[in-house]
């Protein structure tokens, strides 16, 4: 089981969060306002920059990009990146809630 990274920030009135799910896939989304709105897989241990796209329910509607740097083998920390008319704003991490883990007795019930 890998490690859980999200990252959150506000803009133009919406919420936008990044979850990355670090281990033999690395798996990220995006959300808006809570929603899937889109994901990507990368495959490797090695560092890399994935771009996820989407377009915000605003009035009008404004596309936006969010940027997820993956560390490479050796370590770090991924880092995401909102890219929103012509600006670059670091998104803040979030503490991800753990999960509980099943007691012992429940293994063998």
């Amino acid at each position: 089981m890998g490690r859980e990274y999200h990252f959150h920030c506000e803009h133009a009135g919406c919420s936008v969060t990044v979850g990355v799910r670090m281990g033999g896939t690395r798996e990220l989304e995006l959300l808006v306002d809570g929603k899937e709105v889109a994901a990507a897989h990368a495959h490797g241990h090695h560092a890399q920059t994935t771009v996820l796209t989407t377009i915000l329910p605003t009035d009008p509607p404004r596309g936006i990009d969010v940027e997820v740097t993956l560390p490479g083998a050796l370590g770090g920390d991924p880092a995401s990146t909102l890219l929103a008319g012509g600006e670059r704003r670091p998104m803040p991490a979030r503490e991800v809630p753990r999960r509980a883990r099943p007691a012992e007795a429940d293994w063998y019930s």
